[in-house]
C-alpha cells in the first residue's frame, strides 16, 4: 500500500473520531452529591453456612454467619435476599462437596421459581469445592435464596467458610456501581495523555482529538517526504 494510501486512511479515521466527539457535546462532571447518592445505594452481601448439609432438603438454605451485609438485603433469619434496588445484580454459590457417592444439585431461587440449576457429582473419596453464578435483572422486592435437593451433601467448618452465598449490585438506574455508565457508547481510540483525574469533560477528548489530527499530518508529510 502506498504511502499517500495510508495517509489518507489516517487522516478519514481521525476526522470521524472528531466528527463524533463533537456530535456528542460536553459531559458534566459527575457532582459529588450525585456520587454520594450512588454511592449510598451499594448493595452486597456476602454470607457463609457452618456445618454439613446432609442430605435433605433445604429450602432456602439459611447461611447464618453473615460476614458483609451492605444494604441490609440479606436476612440471615430466613436464608432470604429481598431486592431493595432495582438493577442487575449478579449471585455467586458455593459448596466444598461430601465425599462419598452424592448426586449434589442446588439452585437459585428467584421469585420462588428455579432459576438456575448448580450440579455437581464426585464419588469415593474425592472431594471438591463447587461454584455457581447467576446475573439477573432484578426488580425492587424481588426474592432470591439457594435450594438445596434431596441426595445432595457439602461440608464447612468453622474456619474453612466452605459453603457460602454471596451477590452484589452491579448497576442501577443506568448506572454500574462499579464505575462509570451502564451501556455508555465507546468512545474513539485517542493516544494516552498519561494518568489524568477520574472524571473529564467531552471537551477534553475533543481538544486530544484535535491534537490526533496535527500529530496524523506530521506523520503523512514524514512518510510523503
Amino acid at each position: 500500500m502506498s504511502s499517500i494510501k495510508i495517509c489518507s486512511a489516517f487522516v478519514i479515521v481521525t476526522v470521524l473520531c472528531v466528527a463524533r466527539l463533537v456530535a456528542a457535546g460536553p459531559v458534566e462532571p459527575i457532582s459529588r452529591k450525585t456520587a454520594a447518592r450512588q454511592q449510598g445505594t451499594a448493595v452486597l452481601f456476602f454470607a457463609s453456612y457452618q456445618g454439613i448439609l446432609r442430605e435433605i432438603e433445604f429450602s432456602p438454605i439459611i447461611f447464618n454467619e453473615v460476614l458483609v451485609n451492605q444494604g441490609s438485603a440479606y436476612s440471615n433469619d430466613t436464608g432470604v435476599f429481598t431486592v431493595p434496588v432495582a438493577g442487575i445484580y449478579q449471585f455467586v454459590f458455593a459448596a466444598q462437596l461430601c465425599r462419598g457417592d452424592h448426586n449434589n444439585l442446588w439452585h437459585f431461587m428467584v421469585k420462588g421459581d428455579r432459576r438456575m440449576a448448580c450440579h455437581a457429582q464426585v464419588s469415593g473419596g474425592d472431594t471438591t469445592l463447587n461454584t455457581c453464578y447467576l446475573m439477573e435483572e432484578l426488580k425492587k422486592g424481588d426474592q432470591v435464596w439457594m435450594r438445596q435437593n434431596v441426595g445432595s451433601c457439602a461440608w464447612a467448618s468453622t474456619v474453612s467458610k466452605t459453603i457460602t452465598f454471596s451477590g452484589v449490585l452491579l448497576a442501577s438506574e443506568g448506572v454500574s456501581t462499579l464505575g462509570g455508565k451502564y451501556g455508555s457508547g465507546s468512545s474513539c481510540p485517542l493516544p494516552s495523555l498519561g494518568h489524568t483525574k477520574n472524571i473529564v469533560s467531552a471537551s477534553a477528548g475533543q481538544s486530544a482529538a484535535v491534537s490526533t489530527v496535527a500529530i496524523t499530518m506530521m506523520l503523512c508529510l514524514l512518510l510523503l517526504d
